[in-house]
């Protein structure tokens, strides 16, 4: 090998050497700072497109999740409000039935007819409150619900909405409903069994479309746990590699460093070759 005082190759060549350190140094603290292999397109232009494309299902799928647990949440208020109107006709249907018993003097069927007036007067109070996220499902107010199911905005499940005010298109009781006389008694006994029936319907479609969003939320969720344990996969960067690869590149920068200390004192070699 040559050896010149003006132009040191060697050195030339142990500086490129080193100056190539930099950049692996820096990728490596890179994915281990973030954590991933992949942190954008110059690392790896196609792994980064199909990390972005699962990043965005991911991120829709939650959106379908959110869109469930809200229609779920209106469903269950809309369904235990419906049993509670069960509950309150089946008051009013014992009352009712008393009432109609031709053997009850007008007084006590009066007194009966006083507290059916109480409780067909909760049914409006408990419809009202039946209400979630400014949804109500049962005082005729919204025709229904349609969560979304899937990513490209899928509408498979959806819940109905009825009318359970008293005097409602779905309620056979109306504001006038009463038990006294016993003509209005049995008027009145009629009246409710019908609303009961309509009712158990309506709380069947309620269970049924809340199991349905249930057993689709659950897909949801189950999905979206896939698809990032396939991104995962695709950009997450193995740290224990890579704190073996940062040592190795430091040690590799370290002796370049000594390389090019070496490299530059050739020239002084050549000098005292000539005894200087």
């Amino acid at each position: 090998m040559s050896i010149s005082v003006i132009t040191n190759r060697s050195a030339m060549h142990a500086l490129r050497q080193l100056n190539s350190s930099k950049p692996e140094l820096e990728d490596i603290q890179a994915r281990m700072n973030t954590g991933r292999k992949i942190n954008g397109a110059r690392d790896n232009g196609a792994i980064y497109g199909m990390a972005q494309t699962l990043r965005s299902d991911i991120s829709g799928w939650g959106a379908v999740t959110d869109s469930l647990d809200t229609a779920i949440s209106t469903g269950e208020v809309a369904l235990s409000a419906t049993e509670a109107l069960n509950d309150l006709l089946l008051e009013m249907k014992e009352k009712a039935l008393e009432a109609a018993d031709p053997a009850m003097d007008s007084r006590g069927r009066s007194i009966l007819n006083e507290d059916f007036t109480v409780l067909r007067n909760q049914i409006d109070t408990v419809v009202r409150n039946a209400q979630f996220n400014g949804i109500n499902l049962i005082d005729g107010s919204a025709t229904g619900i349609y969560p979304v199911t899937d990513v490209n905005g899928g509408h498979s499940v959806s819940m109905q909405g009825f009318d359970l005010r008293v005097g409602g298109s779905d309620s056979s009781v109306t504001a006038t409903t009463v038990i006294d006389p016993l003509e209005a008694a049995r008027e009145a006994l009629e009246r409710i069994k019908d609303t009961l029936d309509a009712q158990n319907l309506i709380t069947n479609h309620f269970g049924g479309r809340i199991r349905t969003m249930e057993t689709t939320r659950t897909l949801a969720v189950n999905t979206s746990d896939v698809l990032a344990k396939n991104l995962g996969n695709l950009v997450d960067a193995d740290l224990g590699k890579e704190a073996a690869r940062l040592q190795a590149a430091q040690t590799k920068q370290q002796l370049r460093v000594q390389a090019l200390n070496i490299a530059n004192q050739i020239p002084t070699f050549a000098a005292r070759l000539f005894g200087q």
